[in-house]
């Protein structure tokens, strides 16, 4: 059996990706699956815009794993293109009340709740393995539930892991790691602010911070670290 580092290249994923934001592994007491434990090391390794749940034995050795959406663009062009409805696989609207104000607004999908306890995440994903293409049957809904670490360090890397980036985290995901476009920010912007003087200010303050990137005496964000 091939190790999850090889199912990872299938996506061309790796651990070394500089849009890695997470890869610990998890008790598989303290993580759900579609309301299932896995039997096995439970491996959760997490990107920009998505993330992974491996289970594994010895070595490194793959056993099952499952692929999560987190950019809602990326679930829409993966719905259409796979010619699936959402509804028929009971993945919800989040953001259905906004859009009966707004017809200009796409659907959102991907939902993230932080509880006392735990990080619930619903979202599309499909299962993964060494295979390059997979059937449109395979996309399903997924709800996920993680028991929040006692870390700290360790807390946060999973929160970062499992979340879809605020605007703070994407300009900084820009400027750091490359990995976000302007087009991409643009879009982020005009789907989280109405049309306005939020969006100018936010637009505004973007570009300034892209531009003092370049410059010697750039400030770092406030939630930038060495």
């Amino acid at each position: 059996m091939a190790s999850y580092h090889r199912v990872l290249k299938v996506f061309d994923r790796s651990i070394h990706d500089k849009s890695l934001e997470c890869n610990y592994d998890i008790h598989p007491w303290e993580v759900l699956i579609n309301g299932e434990r896995w039997a096995g090391k439970v491996r959760l390794i997490g990107f920009v815009d998505v993330f992974f749940l491996m289970c594994y034995s010895a070595d490194a050795r793959f056993e099952k794993g499952i692929i999560i959406y987190k950019d809602d663009e990326v679930i829409r062009d993966t719905l259409q293109r796979a010619n699936v409805d959402a509804s028929k696989i009971k993945l919800d609207v989040v953001n259905a009340k906004e859009m009966q104000n707004d017809d200009n607004l796409p659907p959102k999908y991907f939902n993230f709740h932080s509880q006392p306890l735990d990080y619930i995440i619903t979202s599309l994903g499909h299962e993964v393995g060494l295979k390059t293409e997979y059937p449109s049957s395979s996309l399903i809904k997924y709800e996920i539930k993680i028991l929040k670490s006692r870390n700290k360090v360790m807390k946060k890397r999973v929160r970062r892991a499992v979340t879809q980036h605020s605007l703070m985290d994407l300009m900084q995901d820009a400027i750091r790691l490359g990995v976000i476009s302007h087009a991409e920010m643009t879009a982020q912007l005009l789907g989280n602010f109405y049309i306005g003087s939020a969006t100018d200010d936010a637009m505004r303050k973007y570009m300034e911070t892209l531009g003092s990137a370049s410059q010697p005496d750039s400030i770092a964000l406030s939630n930038e670290t060495s």
